[in-house]
């Protein structure tokens, strides 16, 4: 189960029932679930309802969690997110942005200084220390989707000129310190995971008034994905870094099997590094889990949507009911679960509640 938010903290940023109940929900069968994004600084909240790592105080409500994720079955994992200039002082509750460049467009993002970027990479590495001793046996650091990781390592969002922008070994500084930083931390009592977002989409093409800006592709990112598994990694968590282009069409598959781009994404990194890769996006059968795994794709399954529709599923396909799954039927122009639940067609047809309820 990938890191999958909810949006039901507070301004504490605590653990809620809420929380609880849709945990228990959705964990039976599965092997590792990753809790959602949880903030490791005030100005780095994605969401003013995101959980959080920031302070002692959250420690006790995230070890009922890890608690409720180890008593159902599965491993406990959690995800150490940090927005950067993906956020606004609402949703900071009114901590100022910070992005390693200036975001044109966004007044209330500034560029971090030397001394913010060392003081956030150990912002990762204190909120770790959290976590295990909360109970956590798996630590994943966001560095996808466009947040502070990902506009680091890409070239359209770092426009530095110092040590942490410029070349792809400069820019991927920041997360490959990370990395370091909680890894020591973490030592031999917990794995350390990176959801790295390896390519993103292309900017519109360029008007002679609007110089096309550069972009992270696909060929950087597993370059980036080799150096960061060597700083100390024990699986990659394959995504993209920030919208996606036009999928490939991949050679040899079956044509009951069309790989999500996202997931295609999964394979040059699984062929570049000797550490567990996860592939995750657009896995909503028990058929197509199992395709990704022996075509190579990846060494793991995460199946986001897929849970969130049917909170059963990793149940019924451990208990071989597999038919029984009620699936994702990916909602256009774009799934609006993870906000308004009730809009979800297949929890409707199963009488379920938003996550939480």
């Amino acid at each position: 189960m990938p890191p999958l938010v909810i949006w039901k903290a507070g301004e504490a940023a605590l653990v809620t029932e809420d929380h609880l109940r849709h945990y228990r929900q959705t964990v039976p069968g599965c092997g590792l679930v990753m809790v959602e994004a949880t903030a490791v600084s005030p100005e780095g909240r994605l969401a003013a309802t995101q959980l959080g790592l920031f302070e002692d105080r959250q420690i006790p409500g995230l070890r009922r969690l890890a608690d409720t994720i180890r008593e159902a079955g599965a491993l406990p994992g959690i995800q150490l997110h940090h927005a950067g200039g993906r956020t606004d002082m609402i949703k900071t509750w009114g901590a100022t942005p910070l992005a390693p460049s200036v975001i044109p467009g966004n007044e209330e993002v500034r560029e971090l200084t030397e001394s913010q970027i060392l003081r956030i990479i150990d912002d990762f590495a204190t909120a770790a220390r959290r976590a295990l001793e909360a109970g956590y046996e798996l630590l994943e650091l966001h560095g996808a989707h466009g947040y502070l990781g990902s506009q680091f390592l890409s070239p359209r969002t770092n426009r530095r000129g110092d040590r942490w922008g410029g070349s792809l070994e400069n820019r991927s500084r920041f997360l490959h310190e990370v990395i370091r930083a909680v890894r020591g931390v973490a030592g031999n009592r917990a794995l350390v995971s990176c959801r790295l977002g390896v390519a993103e989409a292309p900017p519109a093409e360029a008007t002679p008034d609007s110089p096309r800006p550069p972009h992270l592709q696909v060929t950087e990112g597993v370059d980036a994905a080799r150096r960061l598994a060597a700083a100390g990694l024990d699986m990659i968590h394959v995504s993209h870094a920030g919208g996606m282009s036009a999928p490939s069409e991949p050679e040899g598959d079956p044509e009951r099997f069309r790989p999500d781009p996202v997931l295609q994404l999964a394979r040059p990194v699984r062929e570049a590094v000797t550490v567990p890769v996860i592939g995750v996006s657009g896995i909503v059968t028990a058929e197509d889990a199992e395709e990704a795994l022996t075509r190579g794709y990846c060494n793991l399954v995460a199946i986001g949507r897929g849970m969130l529709a049917d909170p059963q599923w990793a149940r019924k396909v451990t208990e071989g009911r597999p038919e029984e799954i009620e699936r994702c039927i990916h909602c256009k122009p774009r799934c609006f679960h993870f906000k308004e639940p009730e809009k979800c067609p297949a929890r409707r047809k199963l009488g379920i509640g938003p996550p939480g309820a």
